[in-house]
């Protein structure tokens, strides 16, 4: 069977170089950009582009975890901002490959889509991946997930800046991803029967979606399908329009894989801070909330990327019980627990 391949490129101002080993968002990633860069048919297919893949020796972290949970609060947070440096350091050193990619990605695109707009069936999904950009918020969380959509490659200079990590935001740190999506040539279908002794005519088309998420190294982290179809019955004020009901079918999967994207990389998770034993004194409203040095306030709900992140808890008299890293995996409430140390501080005073 033929094969349509669209090819999206997850552009980054900043590159994190765990995004290929690990099988979420990156350690302490704050969004993913996405960028829709390569569209393909059978057609117009020449060649298998894949992302370049330059190897880039990262920093080792000055502070392992045991080193954190063992430490005072105080001296925790310094480990921590001393790591968060080394981190930005090495998605610094890996920005460069980000914009190779990028660069790559464009000239392939431009080709493509010479060639895509040549043909019946490459118009179609020309448009529909455009009616998909303007939904795109719909399916993207934008807390979490920014995106990209420039299918004339007009202010590539800027995106080219945004990539390489020179329009600012030193303190935003994202990841890049690739999304491919493959989709079956579509399928249609004529009924025809005799319906209150009139004839009738439907139209059905099927359109199969794979979907693909690679990271840089072209390892691919989460994948699915996706199925739709469209119908539509011939009426006496006219015929079916089938091109209508094609990118319409194309459309739909596009929101489909991208709200399942959405989902695999973000989490919806509410921050509940509670004490370690029973405090009538104890006030939650009183505390601070840090997700990877960035503040939120406790008890709302917050988008978060799906992976490891730093998250402290600031309250006067009380510290943290346990560990300040957390592997966020799924949607939910997340407990933080609270020591109380204001006691300890006054018995060693009078001694």
């Amino acid at each position: 069977m033929k094969k349509l391949t669209v090819a999206a490129l997850v552009a980054a101002c900043v590159v994190c170089g765990a995004c290929a080993e690990d099988e979420t968002a990156p350690e302490g990633v704050q969004k993913v950009v996405l960028k829709i860069s390569s569209v393909e048919t059978p057609s117009t297919r020449v060649q298998k582009w894949n992302p370049p893949q330059i190897p880039v020796t990262a920093k080792a972290m000055p502070f392992s975890e045991s080193d954190i949970q063992s430490a005072s609060p105080e001296e925790a947070l310094k480990m921590d901002r001393a790591n968060r440096r080394t981190r930005y350091e090495n998605n610094r050193l890996q920005a460069a490959i980000a914009l190779k990619q990028y660069q790559d990605a464009m000239a392939h695109f431009k080709g493509m889509k010479a060639k895509l707009e040549g043909t019946a069936f490459g118009r179609q999904i020309l448009m529909a991946v455009d009616k998909f950009a303007g939904a795109a918020g719909e399916c993207f969380d934008p807390d979490c997930i920014e995106f990209f959509h420039n299918m004339d490659a007009s202010g590539e200079a800027d995106e080219a800046a945004l990539i390489s990590g020179k329009k600012g935001d030193d303190d935003l740190m994202v990841a890049p991803y690739f999304i491919k999506l493959i989709f079956d040539d579509p399928q249609t279908k004529v009924m025809q029967g005799m319906v209150a002794g009139s004839e009738m005519k439907r139209t059905t088309v099927k359109i199969g979606l794979t979907f693909e998420v690679q990271a840089l190294s072209g390892k691919i982290i989460t994948s699915g399908n996706v199925k739709k179809e469209k119908s539509e019955r011939e009426t006496s004020m006219g015929g079916v329009d089938e091109k209508s009901l094609v990118i319409d079918a194309i459309d739909e999967a596009l929101q489909e894989a991208a709200r399942r994207i959405n989902a695999y990389f973000v989490a919806k998770a509410k921050f509940k801070v509670i004490p370690a034993k029973k405090d009538k004194e104890f006030d939650a409203d009183s505390a601070t909330l840090e997700i990877d040095g960035v503040s939120h306030e406790i008890g709302d709900e917050i988008s978060i990327m799906k992976g490891k992140h730093t998250i402290t808890v600031d309250l006067d008299g009380y510290k943290q019980s346990g560990s300040i890293r957390f592997d966020i995996r799924k949607s939910g409430q997340i407990k933080i627990k609270m020591k109380k140390v204001a006691e300890k501080k006054e018995a060693a005073e009078e001694e």
